[in-house]
C-alpha cells in the first residue's frame, strides 16, 4: 500500500520536533492542501499505533512496549502523563502550575502523594476533557490573590 504524502509529512513534522510528545491538529494544516486530506492521515496514523488521540484536536506519540503484567503488545505515550498534558495545556494556551494537593506536598504541610493527574491553570477557560485510557486530566481554577 503506497505511503500518503500527507502521512509522510505530518511525521516529518513530529520528528523535527524531537522534544515534544503532544502536538494540536491545527498544527498539522500545513502538512496538507485540505482539512479532510490531514484528518484522514490523522486517522490512519492513530488506527495504525502511530499516535493516540487524548482528547478533541490533541494527539501524543506513541510507543510499542511488551506488557509486563499480560506478556502482550500494548501502545502507550512516549512520555509520562504529566508531561504531554502540560504540553498540551501550554500549546491550548493556559499556564498549567502544580494543583494545590502537589504544592502541599512539596511544601512539607502533607505527607500524601497526589495520584492524580490534575494542574492548576489559573483563569484559563478550557473546557475540553483530555484522556489517555483511565488517566483523566484535572483542572484546578485558582485566581490570585488579590489585597483587600
Amino acid at each position: 500500500m503506497p505511503r500518503s504524502k500527507i502521512r509522510e509529512a505530518i511525521r516529518s513534522y513530529m520528528d523535527a520536533r524531537p522534544d515534544e510528545a503532544a502536538f494540536l491538529r491545527s498544527e498539522f494544516d500545513g502538512c496538507g492542501e485540505t482539512r479532510s486530506g490531514v484528518d484522514k492521515a490523522i486517522r490512519a496514523m492513530i488506527q495504525d499505533g502511530e499516535l493516540i488521540r487524548v482528547g478533541y484536536g490533541a494527539y501524543v506519540r506513541t510507543r510499542h512496549m511488551i506488557s509486563p503484567v499480560t506478556k502482550q503488545l500494548t501502545i502507550g505515550t512516549t512520555v509520562a502523563p504529566a508531561v504531554w498534558a502540560k504540553q498540551t495545556l501550554r500549546k491550548l494556551g493556559a499556564d498549567p502550575q502544580p494543583n494545590s494537593a502537589l504544592r502541599d506536598y512539596n511544601e512539607g504541610r502533607t505527607t500524601q502523594i497526589p495520584m492524580w493527574l490534575a494542574f492548576d491553570i489559573g483563569r484559563s477557560r478550557i473546557r475540553r476533557k483530555i484522556a489517555f485510557k483511565k488517566q483523566v486530566l484535572i483542572y484546578e481554577r485558582s485566581t490570585p490573590n488579590t489585597p483587600n
